[in-house]
Formats: structure tokens, C-alpha cells, sequence
């Protein structure tokens, strides 16, 4: 026999000292099967020393009774195929039980041949034990968001019921004729309300994103009527404080845009309402710009600015967290739940963005959040305003706040238009007599209507007293209701020519100066002011009587001749859908459940039914998909009107067939719009003949 060459007696020395060090078990059999080469884990493992292992078969180490099948399984398998084997098993090991993870895989020689196998068990309990613990505390933790889902889910279905008739019954109750301080206490009723079902709101949202169930919509939408409709939804609670709310939008933002509208406009109205309610002097401001963008991205960065009472920066440590406020004394002054900010957060996170805020005390605040939306192709027309049609107008700002002037002439300057401005009512008049002095008059006049010393109502009066027929068109631009400037205007007999309100948008101020130059001379308009005012001024008929008349019929539609069925056992629910279309003139029959509404649906015919989903004997799912599938009605639309809420809810109602999806409480002009986007169109006569059942 050759002898073992030093280098390679040290080599093996290396090899026998790295197996032993390794706490798996590993051995070495030939092509026989006898043990070539074992470790000292695995002669500790099976109580042998290693000396009275090698040469020998398992079956001959081991009385056949106490054989380890794990060392012998699968050992012909490896030889046979040349593949490794790996399985897991659990082996006893005195008292205990552990799991092994065993490999086992062919060895070859220099030549290419399998001259035997190597296997490698490792102790995998500890790590078997983590994951079962893991997976156990996985399983309580979804069964704990699983009931508390379903106790949100329970707990907003009963709290919308009866809210849908405290809200439906107190709108109702709006309409009739009521004394000054009943319709005050009505408007509170309806304000508390809806703060209540805004938390209910702000609850589930919560829940949703915690248990990240909520989902994104992309869709294409305006963002100027997005941004509009969050102003409106901020407005009344800043014109009670006398504050001013601002929008100033770059003009290199796309009109149409890619996301999910609803969810941004939560944002804006959380960020807006909360800079109302801490604000009590000054204002409100709205900046949108591009922060960047690619072809078919963009990302949006809004700031809410205001002139509050700021926050420290303590306080803003915790402030996106859920249920901080900025003030949680026993004291506080406002109200809230400190979950506005924290919803906003996890929404513009889920729209690829962040939010934060800069604020010192007693500095005001300012609410910075970032979103990634998409660009569309599809774009709004193109402005109604040709730019050299504006170019050379000489136009004068008028406005006693710096921030408002400064958006006015941001809108104006993207038109071409570099005008002139000033603060006050009195300087205003002066520029206007210097430029009709110099032969430069100016050709209209923007004018702020709630000023210090002289209002713009005040200030047109006088401009028009001085110059007369020369005076310039005049726009009010009013931070408050318009339609108390324009009464005012008419009880006084100011001559204004426009009246637009704050926060003035592009599209509405290249609509104002667009009617401004197709419209009379003031002297006109002068004449129409005074037969609106000898008209409104009839005995007997209040100045605004018939504008609230016919806003009223026009926010009515009418439905006659159209016959729907409303399928709900709440009968204060039912009192509620048919006081909000009573005016409708719409034919209104009413079933309990399910069964009946199946009943008379065989029997006459509908135009829509209006379906709650809870109900006793045969509820909402069950009955509409009784009318595709058995009835065969599959054109006959079925409306969810009900208190389930859900995002899972809302799926149901479509699995079962229903056209769309109504949430209570229900307010009337959403009603009117489902109605007049799924009504039929309308039928000749009254008289319908039954409904066909296949």
C-alpha cells in the first residue's frame, strides 16, 4: 500500500476536523452500503462510537426490531437513480422527539463512477416549532381581524338603519314650512348626523387599510371638479368663520387624470376641514403643482395652507398616528378623532407618496402630501378664450388679501393678461380716475367684495357715480356667497357685471372674462339690474323666493309614468325613499321581503326595484337572483339600497346581479341620480302592460 503523502494526511486531518465541528449528521456509505465515514454528531446521535460504525451495515449494527428506518430509507433509491433525496421525519431520540431534515445524495470518483452515497441529517425542531408557533399566532391574528371586520361590518349596518331615517326624515322635515328656530335645530340635527356618519366612515376606512383590504380605483376624472367639490364640501364651515379659501393651481397640470378620485378627494377635505377648524382669522390655501413627470405619470404635490394657530414640534411627532390629535387635553377646543390625518397618510402611501407638514406655533401650518397619478390622452376642450383676444385688456386687481391678489394675477398672467393691482377700495378708485385722465382706462376691473374701510360693493357704487357710462365692466369676486353679493348688489343697486366666488379656478375666470366681452354695455345691464329689482320687489314674494323655487324644481326630476318598486322591511326606510321622490311624481308600490317583492314583480310590471339586502323570509341577494335566474329579467334593473357597506358587501351585491350599489344613509340627489341613470327610457303613457315572466 502506498503511503499517505503528508500534505494529504493533512487534508484529511482538515476534513475529519470540519465534519466533526458541524453539529449536522453526516456519513459517508459505499456502494454497499457499509459506513466508510461518519462524524462524532452522528455517532453521539445513535450511541455508537465511530470505531464500531465503519465497515459495517445498518442492519448488522442494529437488532432488526430497533432499527432506525431513517437510515436505511431511501438509500437503494439514491444509487438507483443518481438523484438526491430530501424529506423530512420525525426520529425519537431517547425521550423526545425530533424532526430531521435529511439529504442523501450520490459520491463519484475521479473517473465519473457512484462509488457510494453521503447523507447529511440536520435537527430542524427548533426552527418546526417557530414556524407552527408563527403560523398558530398568524391564524389568531386573522381570526382576530376577522371578527373585528365583522363586528364593523355589524355594528355600521346597525348604526346606518336607523341613521338613514334620522338623516332621510330630518331633510324631510327641511322642506316643510318651518319657523326660524325649528329649521335651526333641524340644521344642527343634520350636521351632527353626518359628523357621525363621517366617523363611521373614517372607522371602516381605518379598518380596511389596517386589515389591507382597501383597494385603489384608476379612473379617469377632472381634477378641477375634484378640487372643486372638496372646496364646496369645506366651504360652509369657512364662510361661518369668515375665511377666506384659496385654489392655486399650476396651469401645467393635465385637466384629465388617472387614480382614484374619491380617495384623493378624502385627502384634500381631510387636510382642508382640518385647516378650517384650527383657523379662526385669515385663510385657507390650496397649491397644486407638478413635482414631477413621465409620459404616462405624473406626480402631484398639494400644500394646504393656513393661518391657524399652528402646532409644535411635539406635537407633530405623533400627529399622522391613529387617534393623535394635536391637542388631546381635557380641554381641547376642537373636536375630532385624530383619524383624519392617519387615513390620509396610509392613502397617499398607497398611492406612491408620502405626507408631512411644516407648522410653528402661532405661524399657521402647512400640509404637504405627494401622489402618483396617470396621464390620459383624453383631455378637456381647450379653452373657450383666445389669448390675443385678452392680451391688451388693462385689467385691475382689487383685493385686500396678498395671497389671493397673487393667484388673480397668476391666472391672468397665463392669459397673457399683466394687469394692475392694489389692496384697497380707495386706491382702486384712484388708479381708476389716473387711467381715465391718462386716456388709458381700463378694461375691467376685478373687485373683492369684503374689504376693510369700503367694501367692493361700496367701491363699484362710486366708480360708477364718477365715470358713469365710461365706468368698466366690473367682476365681483366674492370669498362668500355670491348669491348674498348679488342681493345685496340689487338691493342697492350696484351695476356689477359678473359675479364669480372664491376660490376662483382657471375655467371659471376664462368663462367670466369670456361673458364679459360678449355681453351688453353696463348701460344695459344697468336697465335689466333695475327691472330685476322692481320684480323682486312684488308684494308678497321674498327677493330670493323664485331663484329657491326653481333651483328646487330643477334639483327634483321628474319621474312620472315610471313604476318602482321599493323592497325593505324598515318602514321608517321606506317613508324616507318615498318623502325624497315625492316631488318626482314617480308610482311607488312597497314590499317587505323578498317573497312579496317576487310576487308582485310576477304580477305587474317595474321599471327598477329598489332592494335592501337584510330582510326576514327571503332577503335582497336571494330574491334579485331569483329574478335573473328564475324570472329570467336579467334587463330589469335591481338597486342594493341597504346599510351593508362593505367593499365585500358591494362585491355580493354584483355576484347576485344587482345593477348597482346604494349605501345608507342615502341623500335625495343621489337617489335622483341613480334613478335617471338606470331608468328606461320614458314610456309613452301611464298605462304599462304586465310584466312578461319567461
Amino acid at each position: 500500500m502506498a503511503e499517505i503523502e503528508p500534505e494529504d494526511k493533512q487534508l484529511i486531518s482538515f476534513l475529519k476536523s470540519a465534519l466533526n465541528a458541524s453539529p449536522d449528521l453526516i456519513f459517508a456509505k459505499d456502494i454497499r452500503l457499509h459506513y466508510q465515514a461518519v462524524n462524532e454528531a452522528f455517532a453521539k446521535f445513535i450511541k455508537l462510537p465511530c470505531t464500531q460504525i465503519l465497515g459495517f451495515k445498518d442492519e448488522e449494527l442494529f437488532a432488526k426490531a430497533d432499527m432506525p428506518t431513517w437510515l436505511g430509507t431511501s438509500d437503494h433509491q439514491v444509487l438507483q437513480t443518481l438523484n438526491p433525496v430530501r424529506r423530512e421525519q420525525w426520529v425519537k431520540q431517547g425521550h423526545e422527539t425530533i424532526l430531521l431534515d435529511i439529504l442523501k445524495s450520490p459520491i463519484y470518483n475521479d473517473q465519473g463512477k457512484v462509488i457510494g452515497l453521503l447523507g447529511i441529517c440536520r435537527n430542524i425542531t427548533d426552527h418546526e416549532k417557530a414556524q407552527q408557533s408563527l403560523q398558530a399566532e398568524k391564524e389568531k391574528a386573522e381570526q382576530a381581524t376577522a371578527a373585528k371586520s365583522e363586528f364593523l361590518a355589524r355594528m355600521s349596518h346597525e348604526i346606518r338603519t336607523p341613521m338613514n331615517a334620522v338623516l332621510g326624515l330630518t331633510r324631510l322635515t327641511m322642506n316643510t314650512e318651518l319657523n326660524p328656530e325649528q329649521l335651526d335645530y333641524m340644521e344642527k340635527l343634520l350636521s351632527s348626523g353626518e359628523g357621525l356618519l363621517n366617523l363611521i366612515d373614517d372607522i371602516l376606512d381605518f379598518s380596511k387599510i389596517e386589515a389591507g383590504k382597501l383597494t385603489l380605483e384608476h379612473t379617469t376624472f377632472s381634477l378641477e371638479k375634484l378640487i372643486r367639490q372638496s372646496i364646496n364640501l369645506t366651504a360652509i364651515n369657512a364662510h361661518l368663520k369668515g375665511i377666506e379659501l384659496i385654489t392655486d393651481i399650476a396651469s401645467d397640470i393635465p385637466e384629465k387624470l388617472i387614480g382614484d378620485p374619491l380617495r384623493l378627494q378624502q385627502i384634500l377635505v381631510n387636510l382642508l376641514n382640518n385647516a378650517v377648524k384650527f383657523t379662526d382669522i385669515g385663510t385657507v390655501c390650496l397649491k397644486v403643482r407638478v413635482k414631477g413627470k413621465t409620459d404616462q405619470h405624473l406626480v402631484l404635490h398639494c400644500t394646504v395652507i393656513d393661518t391657524g394657530i399652528g402646532i409644535s414640534q411635539e406635537q407633530q411627532k405623533n400627529l399622522f398616528d391613529c387617534f393623535t390629535q394635536a391637542d388631546d387635553s381635557m380641554t381641547r377646543k376642537h373636536g375630532g378623532t385624530g383619524l383624519g390625518l392617519a387615513i390620509s397618510k396610509q392613502l397617499t402611501e398607497l398611492m406612491s407618496g408620502n405626507i408631512w407638514l411644516n407648522s410653528k406655533p402661532g405661524q399657521g401650518s402647512q400640509f404637504h402630501f405627494t401622489v402618483r397619478l396617470g396621464q390620459t390622452k383624453e383631455q378637456a376642450n381647450q379653452q373657450p378664450i383666445e389669448k390675443q383676444q385678452v392680451a391688451n385688456l388693462k385689467v385691475l386687481v382689487v383685493d385686500d388679501t396678498r395671497i389671493a391678489r397673487m393667484v388673480l394675477l397668476a391666472m391672468l398672467s397665463s392669459l397673457g393678461i399683466s394687469a394692475d393691482q392694489v389692496d384697497n377700495a380707495m386706491d382702486a378708485i384712484a388708479k381708476i380716475k389716473q387711467a381715465r385722465t391718462e386716456k388709458s382706462p381700463y378694461d375691467l376691473i376685478l373687485m373683492d367684495w369684503r374689504m376693510p374701510d369700503m367694501d367692493g360693493l361700496e367701491a363699484s357704487r362710486e366708480i360708477y357715480r364718477l365715470h358713469d357710462s365710461a365706468a368698466p365692466p366690473i367682476l365681483m369676486v366674492s370669498a362668500f356667497d355670491k348669491d348674498e353679493a348679488k342681493n345685496n348688489a340689487l338691493k342697492s343697486g350696484t351695476c356689477i357685471h359678473q359675479f364669480i366666488e372664491k376660490p376662483v379656478s382657471q375655467s371659471t375666470l376664462v368663462d367670466a372674462i369670456s361673458t364679459i366681452l360678449t355681453t351688453p354695455t353696463p348701460q344695459t345691464l344697468a336697465k335689466d339690474l333695475i327691472n330685476r329689482k322692481i320684480k323682486a320687489e312684488i308684494p308678497g314674494l321674498p327677493p330670493q323666493a323664485s331663484a329657491i323655487t326653481e333651483r328646487k324644481k330643477a334639483t327634483v326630476p321628474d319621474f312620472s309614468g315610471f313604476d318602482i318598486l321599493i323592497v325593505d322591511d324598515n318602514e321608517l326606510n321606506c317613508r324616507v325613499a318615498q318623502g325624497f321622490l315625492k316631488d318626482s311624481r314617480v308610482n311607488i308600490d312597497l314590499a317587505e321581503n323578498g317573497l312579496i317583492a317576487i310576487e308582485k314583480i310576477q304580477q305587474r310590471h317595474y321599471d327598477l326595484i329598489l332592494m335592501d339586502i337584510q330582510m326576514p323570509q327571503m332577503d335582497g341577494l336571494s330574491a334579485t337572483s331569483h329574478i335573473r335566474k328564475i324570472l329570467k329579467l336579467e334587463h330589469l334593473p335591481v338597486i342594493a339600497m341597504t346599510a351593508h357597506a362593505m367593499e365585500a358587501d358591494i362585491i355580493r351585491s354584483r355576484e347576485a346581479g344587482m345593477t348597482a350599489h346604494l349605501t345608507k344613509p342615502i341623500t335625495p340627489e343621489v337617489l335622483y341620480q341613480t334613478l335617471l341613470s338606470h331608468l328606461p327610457e320614458r314610456p309613452l303613457t301611464r298605462e304599462r302592460p304586465e310584466q312578461k315572466v319567461k
